[in-house]
């Protein structure tokens, strides 16, 4: 007769279920957790979470007038009107991240590199999601209004210098500002997002930090608030000629020529994002490769609603 081996399994929950049920409740935490750390761009667009279908829609509203009303005029009877539109954001297909780990290694490695492992996970998939964000945020300040006489997005070309005077560009983003302004673009909720070196440039420049009333520091290489705008430091604002890779379909656009682009301000209305399904992680025994499969993925989309709230600060000359 041949004896019973009874293996105590390490990812199995009070020795019955899945072997692999523990692992799944370890790694789902710190990926989560993770993945809100590194995600920044999310923070300052419009949301929407769905629990069926395959897009969501966002109203949008145009503006409408007054005028006085006295004594023996005709009655009211609400003859002035406002435009109405509605954007649809579609679901991309599922974004994912996936690490393939072969039991040999696990068992010679002499130090656990999950942590690791569950950071760059999460890295890659809140870093696709910010640039997806801010390619659609510039490609919003190049879009005409989605409502009848409404007013589009705006591209400030600046010039080269743009780039590399911090003085050039503070003074963009007062022109920036003027232009939501004029675009009756609430003054809350507006941000300016730049990549690390331009961000370093304002730092540098004394005038704002001198006159930063929201906490500059040269000490600390930060420059607070400028023109009540709060600045987010991202290496993600895209600065290439983005095409679509071959064999991706996603079913928003997030592509475009970004080479000239340096910042973009936009207010939380410029940019809608819908969201089917947060961020679920999956390991799996694969017996046929000696391997453990993690997998990580979202469910989510990216869209222009109001073109009049972005801004692109552009080295691109003016004509």
């Amino acid at each position: 007769m041949v004896n019973e081996i009874n293996f105590t399994r390490l990812g199995q929950a009070n020795l019955s279920g899945e072997a692999q049920a523990l692992f799944k409740d370890q790694f789902c935490p710190e990926l989560l957790t993770q993945f809100d750390v590194k995600r920044v761009a999310k923070n300052y667009v419009r949301s929407k979470k769905i629990t069926k279908g395959k897009s969501a829609s966002f109203p949008i509203l145009g503006r409408t007038g007054a005028k006085y009303f006295t004594v023996g005029d005709a009655p009211l009877l609400g003859n002035q009107t406002i435009a109405h539109n509605e954007i649809t954001i579609n679901l991309d297909p599922f974004l994912v991240s996936d690490i393939l780990i072969h039991d040999l290694d696990e068992k010679m490695q002499e130090y656990d590199d999950r942590a690791e492992i569950v950071t760059e996970m999460a890295r890659a998939l809140a870093n696709t999601e910010d640039k997806q964000i801010l390619q659609v945020g510039v490609l919003a300040a190049r879009s005409e209004s989605f409502i009848k006489d409404g007013e589009g997005g705006s591209v400030l070309k600046c010039g080269a210098d743009v780039a590399t005077d911090g003085a050039k560009l503070a003074a963009a983003l007062f022109t920036a500002n003027v232009e939501l302004d004029n675009k009756f673009v609430p003054e809350e909720d507006r941000t300016l997002f730049i990549r690390p070196l331009q961000y370093a440039l304002l730092a540098q420049y004394i005038n704002v930090i001198d006159k930063n009333i929201g906490g500059g520091s040269y000490e600390l290489g930060t420059t607070g608030k400028i023109d009540k705008t709060t600045l987010i430091k991202t290496p993600h604002l895209p600065n290439t000629n983005i095409v679509q890779e071959e064999g991706t379909k996603p079913n928003n656009i997030y592509y475009g020529d970004f080479s000239n682009t340096v910042g973009l301000l936009m207010n939380r209305q410029a940019v809608g994002t819908v969201s089917r399904q947060g961020l679920i992680t999956e390991v799996d025994w694969k017996l046929e490769l000696l391997s453990h499969l993690i997998v990580t993925r979202i469910l989510q989309g990216h869209g222009i609603l109001r073109p009049e709230a972005a801004v692109e600060i552009s080295k691109e000359e003016a004509v």
